[in-house]
């Protein structure tokens, strides 16, 4: 019996390992490790991450605490890992074990990584290209260095792919890499870490809620297969862009005002998202100890939908769209009917005006939502009723004619309003 040869060539895996994550959340995921870093070297604050990328080079600095040396060995640079393999970083974000070596692929042919770790510092220089021609070499040489007194971790790519160069030198892109940090690591930055990119600090951001005595956002905490999820749901700003859900899964935020079938618009009752909706915000934030456990893609660019904790929180993000839904499509009505003088005030309305602004970490255990009773409408002392008959078409064409008229509905009002004053006079 004679082998098939089935071993994976290094040009087919990169280009697989590559092809589907764009460049900017390529770029995420290094700072999904620095973050990782600092969480585990316990206080988060004063933590850098430093980003500069131009057309020749892209650099990442951070003093988040380094990279163990041994796990740069038998972890952080294999390709694939088993459950055997996995560090113990609970509640991480860069779980998958490909986000380093996959970024650092699609963005150059050579590179260093440089750490420094009180367990042991090292640094590792690799040239893609005469990687490339060691075709059953796969690993990379590391060689121990001095450990300085500040432990981090700093990674520099140069020979950048042209499309990647091109990107690199434009100021959009940087000002895009610069807003998806801000919101992606947004806890991150509001608890002490400062990010830059070329310069700039990342600001802080947050999601927010109108909450007052009167007015309460729905707020509860589950537990499912190993993971707890919180999902808040209630009203903000009226900013039609920023209604929706907002997912995070141990603190990274996946998804940004999703306002599709994904999270629920559209399915089992509720309606599509329109601009009658832009008070709503939502937020559903996951997790886990056991990061592979979270519903999120491993781009992290999303949320994976067929995850079974997704689909078993969707169905309470669904009844808490309701609940919201159904305070919006009343405070519309309230609306309208205080216009028409059918209520004298207007609670719902008045509420959703007068609540002060929370971030969503802030928000209160609430089963369900708080709102205002709604007015009571005033009964209508001369209700109005419709008034109908049937003629030849050709004669009231005639009569719409004669009286300048444009519309049945017209003939209809001016004849009645005649009639009504030459048989019964003044009302």
């Amino acid at each position: 019996m004679e082998k098939v040869k089935a071993t994976p060539t290094k040009e087919f895996f990169i280009s697989m390992l590559t092809r589907d994550v764009p460049l900017d959340r390529a770029v995420l995921d290094l700072v999904d490790n620095s973050i990782d870093a600092a969480y585990l070297a316990g206080d988060i604050k004063n933590k850098t991450i430093d980003i500069a990328i131009n057309r020749d080079e892209f650099c990442i600095t951070d003093n988040c605490g380094g990279m163990d040396k041994e796990v740069a060995i038998n972890y952080a640079f294999k390709f694939g890992r088993s459950k055997s393999d996995a560090r113990d970083t609970p509640n991480s974000v860069g779980q998958f074990g490909v986000g380093m070596k996959r970024t650092l692929f699609k963005i150059g042919r050579q590179f260093s990584v440089k750490s420094s770790h009180p367990n042991g510092s090292f640094i590792i220089d690799v040239d893609v290209d005469k990687w490339l021609e060691e075709p059953d070499d796969w690993d990379f040489s590391l060689v121990p260095t001095e450990t300085e007194d500040a432990h981090g971790t700093s990674i520099k790519v140069t020979q950048l792919l042209e499309g990647v160069s091109q990107n690199f030198s434009t100021e959009l892109f940087v000002k895009q890499i610069l807003n998806d940090i801000e919101k992606a690591h947004f806890k991150a930055i509001r608890k002490g870490v400062v990010i830059k990119v070329n310069g700039s600090k990342a600001g802080k951001y947050d999601i927010s809620f109108k909450a007052s005595e009167f007015l309460q956002p729905i707020c509860i905490v589950k537990e499912y297969n190993g993971v707890e999820y919180k999902i808040i749901a209630g009203v903000s700003e009226r900013i039609l862009e920023d209604g929706g859900w907002y997912i995070i899964c141990n603190g990274r935020l996946i998804e940004y005002a999703n306002n599709n079938t994904k999270t629920g618009w559209g399915q089992a009752g509720i309606r599509k998202y329109h601009p009658d909706y832009a008070y709503f915000r939502g937020v559903v934030e996951f997790n886990a100890a056991e990061s592979e456990l979270l519903p999120w893609t491993t781009t992290k660019t999303g949320v994976d939908v067929d995850n079974s904790v997704y689909r078993k929180a969707l169905n309470d993000m669904k009844a808490a769209m309701k609940e919201v839904m159904s305070f919006l499509n009343k405070r519309q009505k309230e609306d309208e009917d205080f216009k028409n003088e059918l209520i004298e005030h207007k609670p719902l309305n008045d509420a959703l005006d007068s609540a002060q602004i929370v971030g969503f970490e802030e928000v209160k255990i609430n089963h369900s939502m708080v709102t205002p009773n709604t007015a009571i409408r005033q009964p209508d002392p001369d209700p109005s009723v419709s008034v109908q008959y049937r003629v030849k078409k050709k004669r009231i064409d005639r009569l719409k004619e004669a009286l300048g008229l444009d519309t049945n509905k017209d003939v209809g009002v001016h004849t009645f309003e005649y009639v009504f004053e030459q048989e019964v006079g003044d009302e």
